[in-house]
């Protein structure tokens, strides 16, 4: 039993890649044993639009982890994209009895602040808690046994459609997986790419995932999160645009981009050349890659934009002294965290999986930020305790949760 306990599986599932990871929890944390990846055909910008494409490609992914891993695994920690994720930032207050701070004040603060309203069938994944307040006094992380007379709890709401979720279940239920937890994107990949001793979160960040089929974006400060989406532009519009501008398939475009693309053109020499393909029996033909860098430059400009205008709207623009850490697959193109720079007028740096052990070479890229966060954070307690919380949500501190274990 304790075997089973310590492997744990993550899923995430891409518009482009479906990616599963194993691994086996050791004294320093969690160890990769298992990897396995397959082209997704099912998912389009985080929601499943074709149930059995998105279990066949599942399937393999799953059983080459398996085979890598040499153990079966029939539990997964699924993470979540799609612009219907969405954050909100709550308050609740309450009347503390007997002018101290107890753990049943701590409790009820937190269910009153958590009662915000949603948008018709979200169900809410992840309650964070920012910061106590009692009376007044802020930035409070533990404030049982505090005198007081009133309490405040600042959170960060985080909830997505559920019938997305549902469709999401049912194809791992089709592959024979059952579902443990499931944790926005967001804040998986900041899990991976953000390093606890470097202090970012405390000092204010944003993470941002540009995938195929979506933008995730997940924003810090003082040590918690405060902003939370998910952007419905990302890599396949590079992708799309790529292959109108030049007359050939979607696959060669995609193929142009991973090998040949880059996001400055003023990277990229003039003279250097690439034979693209035609479509409809059309000619190959012979382009600069100059030019599809020159394709992809805008395009990116664009999105960075959009990141841009949503973080002045969110209101913690200036508290991001760390600036920005890119992730996903398209991060991996050259100049890129340059171009953000440029466009989003502060730091910007391109973020790989760190605190991970074990197959680290299969892994070592941004576009595996989002599978590898979901393992990161896991920790012995989270699965000891019957009354624990999400996985992914971290909702409040473990002498919470050890206090409402001994009331209930």
């Amino acid at each position: 039993m304790a075997r089973k306990r310590s492997i744990l599986a993550a899923l995430d599932f891409g518009s482009q890649r479906v990616s599963v990871l194993i691994g086996r929890r050791n004294a320093r944390g969690v160890e990769i044993i298992g990897v396995g990846s397959a082209p997704s055909r099912g998912i389009k910008a985080g929601r499943v639009c074709e149930l059995e494409r998105t279990t066949q490609p599942l399937s393999v992914a799953l059983a080459e982890a398996e085979h890598m891993a040499g153990t079966e695994v029939h539990q997964v920690i699924v993470s979540v994209s799609g612009d219907h994720v969405q954050g909100t930032n709550s308050q609740g207050v309450v009347a503390i009895d007997n002018g101290e701070v107890s753990a049943r004040a701590a409790r009820k603060v937190i269910e009153a602040a958590q009662a915000v309203p949603l948008p018709v069938d979200h169900k809410i994944l992840h309650v964070l808690c920012r910061e106590y307040a009692v009376d007044g006094q802020s930035g409070v992380s533990d404030p049982v046994g505090l005198s007081g007379v009133r309490l405040e709890a600042n959170l960060h709401v985080v909830s997505a459609c559920d019938s997305a979720l549902g469709n999401l279940v049912k194809a791992c239920n089709k592959a024979g997986l059952s579902v443990s937890d499931m944790i926005v994107s967001p804040l998986s990949a900041a899990e991976a790419v953000l390093d606890p001793d470097e202090d970012e979160k405390e000092l204010g960040v944003a993470v941002v995932d540009i995938g195929a089929g979506t933008v995730d974006l997940a924003m810090y400060s003082q040590g918690s999160a405060v902003h939370t989406c998910v952007l419905p532009v990302a890599g396949l519009h590079i992708t799309r645009d790529l292959a109108r501008c030049l007359e050939t398939s979607m696959n060669e475009a995609e193929t142009l981009k991973k090998r040949h693309g880059a996001a400055l053109a003023s990277l990229v020499e003039k003279s250097n050349c690439v034979e693209v393909s035609g479509v409809g029996g059309r000619d190959p033909r012979t382009v600069s890659c100059r030019l599809v860098a020159e394709i992809i430059q805008p395009r990116l400009e664009e999105i960075f934009e959009s990141v841009l205008d949503t973080i002045l709207r969110s209101g913690y623009g200036e508290m991001l002294d760390c600036g920005v850490v890119l992730c996903g697959g398209t991060a991996m193109m050259p100049g890129i965290a340059e171009l953000g720079a440029q466009v989003l007028g502060m730091p910007v740096r391109v973020g790989e999986p760190v605190g991970i052990e074990g197959l680290v070479d299969e892994i070592d890229d941004p576009s595996w930020a989002a599978a590898a966060g979901l393992l990161r954070g896991l920790r012995e307690e989270d699965l000891s305790d019957p009354l624990r919380p999400s996985l992914g949500a971290r909702i409040l501190p473990q002498w919470v949760w050890r206090k409402w274990k001994e009331l209930a």
